[in-house]
């Protein structure tokens, strides 16, 4: 059994964690250093990527598109996993198209000690638009 307080502070990560995908790749990128265990795997795409291939996926993400990142929808947490909905707006930047899409992400934390906390082991992302960067 994983600790209580692992699924308030996994919550705390995600309602404040959204802010920094709103202020750009290089907020992003710090965000990234806090929230994901340093050998963290994505799941995007289809594909299972390290987090520096995480980072540079997204670095080509940010580069052709505008994204801002909507409202919760869903939030489901137990023990150390969560389950996450949530809108996205996007614009691309090559052809002024602008959409929104809906998310879904499937989470597992590991729990740190104080200071480092709540941290992502290994997630999993769909959304219903998907994109190519």
């Amino acid at each position: 059994m994983v600790e209580k307080n692992i699924e308030e502070a996994i919550k705390d990560r995600l309602r404040n964690g959204f802010k920094n995908w709103n202020e750009g790749y290089d907020a992003w990128l710090e965000w990234c250093n806090t929230l994901y265990e340093p050998d963290a795997h994505y799941n995007v795409d289809g594909k299972r990527l390290t987090l520096q291939e995480y980072k540079d996926y997204m670095g080509e993400f940010f580069k052709a598109y505008e994204i801002e990142l909507g409202n919760f929808y869903n939030m489901l947490v137990e023990d150390n996993w969560c389950g996450i909905r949530y809108s996205v707006q996007i614009k691309d930047k090559r052809t002024g198209e602008k959409f929104q899409q809906m998310s879904f992400e499937f989470v597992q934390f590991k729990n740190n000690p104080a200071p480092i906390g709540a941290r992502v082991v290994e997630g999993w992302a769909v959304s219903d638009h998907p994109l190519n960067a």
